[in-house]
């Protein structure tokens, strides 16, 4: 699924040798910070380092956002720990805001309107940050270390990770050296060409963000509009399933709107670092069936219907992975 930060700004590798690793893991030894790793045995552990940095520390800065043919500015604030709070602004075109406490957002929009909903996974604003944490990447991955850069400066040990079959993209990350926080992540097609990528251009770490920092401005001029019911989880009573996902892509969540018709649902399948969203809704209208598909940097969908259901299968997967999970929706049973 994407980020809300991506929802608000749309809008409706080369293998290190052993050497090289050797010397990396000499300089990690020595670094010492808030967040500090006293061993990196490999470019898996170091994203699972990652994901834990992204959640964990204080930081705020700003970012470039390039995708679909355009550049955005983004400003961000991030409070770490048990309860996330967050804060993004956009820095050009409308303004707009994204606010996070835990799993609560608020999405802001320039006429002051806004709409707040529950995200159940807790995922972060940034955009093009996969929670990496997943041991078994290796299967359907190539994860190495490829060098050292400087960004936004900060010295940054550099991962590829490299698909090893057309069912997924892969990415490019530049990984502080000492917190681990991710700094610039780059999403590459099958042939290693670039399709999105984020940029930290100016950067704080571990300095916390003032309360004034996570509330949105002029908060007492908004149009609040409480989104749909919330998802509840379906805990065994799955109405469909994916007969043959792609290699490595399992269920991971089930859910539904509380008001949903019988046999609507929510179904998220991972790889541990792709994700592929399946909504399944009462089909509504009398149009004839049909198929769309339809593609923009990095997501891609996947939506057509039957007499009585409609499906839309998304995600930032390539057009092949949607087009495989949408052929393979069975009904567990008759509905």
């Amino acid at each position: 699924m994407r980020t809300p930060s991506e929802v608000l700004i749309r809008q409706p590798v080369l293998a290190g040798t052993r050497s090289r690793v050797g010397v990396f893991l000499g300089v990690v030894v020595a670094l010492t910070s808030t967040l500090t790793f006293a061993q990196v045995p490999d470019g898996a552990a170091m994203l699972a380092q990652m994901a834990s940095a992204m959640r964990s520390l204080d930081y705020q800065g700003s970012f470039a956002y390039q995708h679909a043919g355009r550049i955005d500015t983004m400003r961000v604030f991030h409070a770490g720990g048990a309860r996330e709070r967050e804060r993004l602004i956009s820095l050009n075109g409308p303004r707009s805001e994204v606010i996070r406490n835990g799993t609560q957002i608020t999405c802001i929009q320039a006429d002051d309107s806004a709409i707040v909903y529950q995200s159940p996974s807790g995922r972060g604003l940034l955009p093009l940050v996969p929670d990496a944490a997943d041991p078994a990447l290796g299967e359907h991955y190539q994860i190495s270390i490829a060098g050292s850069e400087r960004v936004a400066g900060y010295e940054a040990d550099i991962i590829d990770i490299v698909a090893r079959d057309g069912y997924r993209y892969g990415y490019r990350m530049w990984i502080e050296k000492a917190t681990r926080l991710l700094l610039r992540s780059v999403v590459t097609d099958t042939k290693r060409r670039p399709l999105e990528q984020f940029m930290f251009v100016s950067l704080e770490i571990g300095t916390p963000p003032d309360d004034t920092d996570l509330i949105p401005r002029q908060r007492e001029m908004l149009t609040t509009t409480a989104a749909q019911g919330d998802e509840i989880d379906l805990r065994g009573d799955v109405a469909w399933k994916v007969a043959k996902p792609p290699p490595g892509f399992t269920l991971r969540s089930a859910r539904r709107s509380r008001d949903a018709a019988e046999g609507s649902q929510h179904l998220v399948y991972s790889d541990g670092l792709a994700n592929v969203s399946i909504y399944v809704e009462p089909r509504s209208g009398k149009s004839d069936e049909m198929t769309t598909l339809a593609g923009r940097g990095t997501l891609n969908i996947a939506s057509y219907s039957t007499d009585q259901w409609q499906f839309t299968v998304l995600g930032d997967v390539p057009l092949a992975t949607v087009t495989a999970i949408s052929q393979s929706l069975t009904p567990l049973n008759s509905h």
